[in-house]
């Protein structure tokens, strides 16, 4: 299974940013590193960064408002504290992150970080966010880890050996009927998306038993591959956004795919069984045979 939209770049990354701390100028040197080690550097990223957005939830401190969209020093904070941990551990591993861009990789290793899914939620004391941790290397996705930081649930898996949640094994639902899935439902910040967003929804509300949104892609793909929503749909995801949860989401038994539409990504994640009912219904809205 591949991450959505990381096929759009390349796993050694083509540019490096300029790094805001220290710990990121870390030497580079040559060794292998057993993968194992990678996913527990994972979790307990993770906790570290989930633990400092907790205890800065009364305070979150915008540095820029946008239409849809807040970008907030916590999220920065939260982005070094992970890659410094990478940085030290793996020197020459690469990373794509929301805010802080790529860096090249000389291991083969790429890690996609997303410091604060849920940034909107966050900064209005909504209590739905997370942290959202990937790895993978040259044979593909190695491991994926999700932290809802407000109710201590850690979601991970390792490819290969299945999904948890606080080490608990997780399952899809086995839910087949259209009318009795729970979808999970997000929306983007372009209007194109928004306005195609809408025309799904609009088709979809009726069909299915209810709609949720609640504004973090990561949770939403974990909440399908814990069997807590049967679907969730999505225009214009970015990898960092997906990485970890389509492992998850994999390894939990579903299926996350992509669909392109007049220029725009159509994410659709589900149990694998409403799947054929569900691309045939999407196939309507957009006019097609």
């Amino acid at each position: 299974m591949t991450m959505p939209g990381l096929r759009r770049w390349k796993s050694s990354c083509a540019r490096s940013t300029a790094s805001r701390s220290p710990c990121l100028q870390a030497p580079r040197r040559k060794m292998r590193v057993p993968d194992t080690e990678r996913a527990a550097l994972a979790a307990a990223a993770a906790r570290e960064a989930g633990r400092y957005l907790r205890e800065s939830r009364r305070s979150p401190l915008a540095e820029a408002v946008l239409p849809h969209d807040v970008k907030l020093e916590q999220d920065r904070r939260s982005e070094e504290m992970i890659l410094c941990r990478i940085s030290q551990a793996f020197p020459d591993d690469g990373w794509l992150s929301e805010e802080s861009g790529e860096r090249r990789s000389a291991s083969g290793y790429v890690w996609v970080v997303d410091p604060l899914d849920g940034s909107v939620n966050y900064f209005q004391g909504i209590p739905h966010c997370c942290v959202s941790i990937a790895c993978r290397g040259n044979s593909g996705p190695l491991l994926g880890v999700v932290y809802d930081f407000f109710r201590d649930e850690l979601f991970a898996a390792e490819a290969g050996k299945g999904a948890f949640l606080n080490g608990s094994r997780i399952r899809v639902s086995a839910t087949r009927n259209l009318s009795e899935a729970v979808m999970a439902f997000g929306l983007m910040k372009d209007p194109r998306e928004i306005a195609a967003g809408l025309a799904v929804l609009s088709r979809l509300a009726a069909q299915v038993k209810k709609v949720r949104m609640m504004g973090s892609a990561a949770l939403d793909l974990c909440y399908v591959a814990s069997g807590r929503a049967d679907l969730f749909v999505e225009f214009g995801l970015k990898p960092w956004d997906v990485a970890a949860g389509a492992l998850i989401l994999g390894e939990a038994g579903g299926i996350l795919q992509e669909e392109e539409t007049q220029g725009m990504r159509m994410s659709v994640a589900s149990n694998g069984l409403i799947q054929p009912r569900w691309r045939g219904t999407t196939r309507r809205i957009r006019g097609e045979k």
